[in-house]
Formats: C-alpha cells, sequence, structure tokens
C-alpha cells in the first residue's frame, strides 16, 4: 500500500505527532518544519529534513498530508499556504486559532477546497472518553444535573518562555476541558461567568480561573484551572495516558451527577444505588471499569489516516466543533476581563 506523503509543521506540540509518523504504516513523513536544539534533534533522530520555514517546505514538498502545530496565529496562514499547494488532509493542533475570524477562514478554506480538516482535540480519541460518553448515551447515569471539572497543574518555571509567556492555561488546557464538556455530554455551553487570577506569577495572562458554566440543555458545570498548584485534580495527570506523564492514578477530574448515578473520569469509577434501596441512607454502590489507555495522540494520527484513505469520512473533531470550543475559551476571557455573565448564541 502506498503511504500518504506527510510533513509535520512545529516540533514543539508537533514532537509527537513526527515520531508516530516516522513508524506509521499510513504515512512517509517526508520532512518536518521548526527551529532549534529540539527540532535538530527530532529531526535528525527521525532521519528527516528540516525547514526552519514552514512556507519554504510547503512550497517546495509535494504533500497528501500535513500537520500543522505551529503557534496559534500561524494557522490560517499555514492552511491557506497548505490548500494553495494541493494539499487535501489537515490536521490542526488545538486551539483551531486564536480568533473566531481566524477559524472561521479556516472552515471555510478547507470547505472550499473540499479537504479534510481534522482539529487535534485528542481526547475525543481516549478509551476513557469514549466509554463515558456511550455510557452516557446509553442512559446509565439518567438525566444529566451537573459537572464538576478540574485541571490542576504545577508547570515548572521553564516553562514559561516564548509564547508561553503571552498565552495562559485558558487556550493550552482548558480548551481540552471544555471540549470535553460538549464531546461527552452531547450539549453545548449557554452561558459563563469567569473569575481569573494571575497571582502566582504575576504575568500579563491567567494562572488560575474559576468557572461556572449553563448548558443549554439544563445541566449547570462548575470549573476550576490553575497551571501554578501541585495537585493531581487534572485529566493529563491521572489518565496515564500521555508517555511523558505518569503521575496521579486512580485521581479525578470529572464528576459527571445525573437522576441515576455519576461517573468519575478518568478513573472510571460509577456510583448508584439499588432501586429497591434507593436513598441516602442506603449502600451506595460503586462499580469500577477498566479499558485500555492507549495514548489518545496516537489514535488522533491513525483516525486522520483513516479520513486520508476515505475509510472515515467524518472527522473525530470537525472545525466547526473547534469553533464552538473556542468560542466559549472567549466567552471565558471576556467573563474574566468584564466581571460579568456571557452568553453564547
Amino acid at each position: 500500500m502506498e503511504k500518504f506523503r506527510l510533513a509535520v509543521l512545529g516540533l514543539n506540540q508537533g514532537a509527537k505527532a513526527a515520531r508516530d509518523a516516522a513508524v506509521s504504516d499510513e504515512f512517509d513523513l517526508v520532512a518536518v518544519a521548526g527551529f532549534g536544539e529540539q527540532a535538530e534533534t527530532i529531526a535528525s533522530e527521525l532521519n528527516v529534513p528540516l525547514y526552519s520555514d514552514y512556507v519554504e517546505l510547503l512550497e517546495n514538498v509535494g504533500l497528501d498530508a500535513v500537520v500543522i502545530a505551529l503557534p496559534n496565529g500561524l494557522h490560517l496562514p499555514a492552511t491557506e499556504i497548505a490548500l494553495n499547494q494541493g494539499i487535501k488532509n489537515i490536521l490542526l493542533e488545538k486551539p483551531i486559532a486564536d480568533t473566531e475570524e481566524d477559524a472561521l477562514k479556516i472552515i471555510d478554506a478547507c470547505k472550499k477546497a473540499e479537504a479534510n480538516l481534522l482539529i487535534g482535540h485528542q481526547r475525543r480519541s481516549s478509551a476513557t472518553t469514549l466509554f463515558l460518553k456511550k455510557f452516557i448515551e446509553e442512559g446509565n447515569l439518567g438525566d444529566i444535573v451537573g459537572l464538576q471539572i478540574s485541571a490542576t497543574y504545577a508547570k515548572p518555571d521553564s516553562y514559561f518562555t516564548g509564547w508561553h509567556t503571552t498565552t495562559g492555561p485558558l487556550l493550552i488546557n482548558a480548551i481540552h476541558d471544555v471540549d470535553d464538556l460538549h464531546y461527552i455530554t452531547g450539549m453545548q455551553v449557554k452561558s459563563v461567568y469567569a473569575v481569573s487570577r494571575n497571582s502566582i506569577r504575576g504575568g500579563e495572562v491567567e494562572d488560575s480561573t474559576s468557572v461556572l458554566f449553563e448548558l443549554k440543555e439544563g445541566p449547570t458545570c462548575t470549573y476550576f484551572l490553575s497551571d501554578g498548584t501541585p495537585a493531581p485534580w487534572g485529566y493529563d495527570l491521572a489518565a496515564q495516558e500521555m508517555h511523558f506523564i505518569d503521575c496521579c492514578p486512580g485521581e479525578n477530574s470529572m464528576r459527571v451527577f445525573g437522576t441515576k448515578g455519576s461517573f468519575g473520569l478518568p478513573n472510571m469509577d460509577y456510583y448508584y444505588y439499588l432501586p429497591e434501596r434507593y436513598g441516602w441512607t442506603e449502600p451506595m454502590q460503586k462499580k469500577h471499569f477498566e479499558v485500555g489507555r492507549p495514548d489518545p495522540a496516537t489514535a488522533t494520527l491513525a483516525h486522520f489516516a483513516d479520513l486520508c484513505a476515505g475509510r472515515e469520512t467524518v472527522p473525530r473533531c470537525s472545525g466547526e466543533e473547534g469553533l464552538a470550543t473556542l468560542k466559549v475559551i472567549q466567552a471565558i476571557l471576556k467573563s474574566a476581563e468584564e466581571h460579568r455573565i456571557i452568553e453564547l448564541d
């Protein structure tokens, strides 16, 4: 079988995709773009040409597919150049863009070019996420009443260089959790009220945020985010899916509350009462589910290959879905800045 010629643009966020593509049966990794010591190390390790200018790569290397893992502000120009070069398969790292305007332009350009666009919200390929989504759809929790979500991390000082000093955890981390909220429940955010602080580092962007979500379908959700506190209640710390993190198994970052039972993710704990012994004074039942823990980033690239080959025709996260999540993040930022409730369309 002939492989799809693939390039990865951006070897900070895109390092994992490049390494996965290099050993894939579906892709031929023919070039990468990036600069600095890490990019040089990865290109040498994978024995592929390294371009310091992603535009030069796109204009001079024939490609079937591209992974765009550049800084958010470059997502639109990189997508437009790729499409102009006839590339029909684009895996775009989350968030889809910095602004709603850019996101709409990306979606429109891919539609006009009849190109596949997959947004890299990788948790949609997580076995834990897929299990809980189906579990809810089957009615096991009854009607969803509310959710609690947390994302608590302690990032070292060395992390806060370059664009990490001007882009806070709402666009880096919360974008995942909001997409989880949409994808797992099948519901959409109606309004947000947020309060942010930058008291840990004193930088120009937030380091901690609390949010109250009202969902269009009725439930509410509370959310706390911080990238400066040692705590185990973040999905990436607890899920044991990331190749470079092995920290806090057994913890949960999302709790879903229903009329029939409740569920903790990613530890996969289901709480409920027996019908004949229902109520807070009765023994509560607990069932733990074991699911596989494959790396969701690797699974996302495999899904991208299926789209390239036409084996699948619906992206797991479309441009429109990526835009819906971006709108919520922008609403959170606006609410925190203006100290008021923000209604979404």
